[in-house]
């Protein structure tokens, strides 16, 4: 379905009706294309203690970026998501999935590379559809698992984003722009932070900037949040 088409559909989009998303089947196919130069360590590292990965392919990663556009390239639509609503804004998300040859590829633990085509607009009158692509690499075979539940996937990908990630981003740690020079002392700043986030009572707080500011001010209660609390619940 075209782009613009979609973008026609959210635009004028009425309350989502609770319906299943319509899957048009694709067959499997395998892809000649010349080897990028490395793989990505950290599936290396999933695989190597038994677990299935799924990761974003970030634009930063230009080659592994790159084979993926070009395995993609001429892909039919293999899940035609349903209009949804919730967040403020109204979503629709297309996934595009294509078999990888592992006989060829030098990511030897990717075995699937996933498309999300996303249109998507604020439920505030006046706001205009935009639309986001991403891609993913993932252990999962290629027909192990629908396109609906790769889609799952995604948001599962995107939930501990938005809980972990994002939030070491956004709050005043500001992780993704600090220089780290060494790497074990990042790796243990990591650990140390994600200690902390299991631990915060998000529910009392507006943010994680305002659960610094008062911890900061009340330094009593840091020190009793460390030493009480209890993440693992049974």
């Amino acid at each position: 379905m075209a782009n613009y088409s979609r973008k026609e559909t959210i635009a004028n989009c009425p309350l989502p009706k609770n319906s299943s998303s319509k899957v048009m089947a694709s067959s499997k196919t395998h892809h000649h294309l010349r080897r990028p130069p490395h793989p990505k360590k950290t599936n290396c590292l999933i695989n190597e203690f038994g677990g299935e990965n799924f990761s974003a392919i970030k634009k930063n990663q230009k080659n592994y970026c790159s084979y993926a556009e070009q395995l993609l390239k001429d892909r039919p639509v293999d899940l035609v998501g349903e209009l949804e609503r919730g967040h403020g804004r109204f979503d629709i998300r297309d996934i595009t999935l294509v078999a990888v040859d592992t006989g060829v590829t030098p990511f030897p633990h990717i075995l699937q590379i996933v498309k999300c085509t996303r249109i998507y607009r604020s439920t505030k009158e006046g706001a205009e559809p935009e639309m986001s692509v991403r891609l993913f690499g993932t252990s999962h075979e290629y027909g192990s698992k629908t396109a609906a539940q790769i889609s799952e996937l995604i948001r599962e990908h995107w939930s501990v984003g938005n809980l972990n990630h994002w939030q070491r981003d956004a709050s005043y740690w500001r992780e993704d722009r600090a220089p780290k020079r060494d790497p074990k002392g990042a790796k243990n700043l990591g650990l140390l932070r994600n200690a902390l986030l299991a631990v915060i009572p998000f529910e009392q707080f507006d943010s994680l900037n305002d659960a610094f500011d008062y911890y900061r001010d009340h330094r009593e209660k840091s020190v009793k949040i460390i030493l009480t609390a209890s993440p693992c619940k049974d």
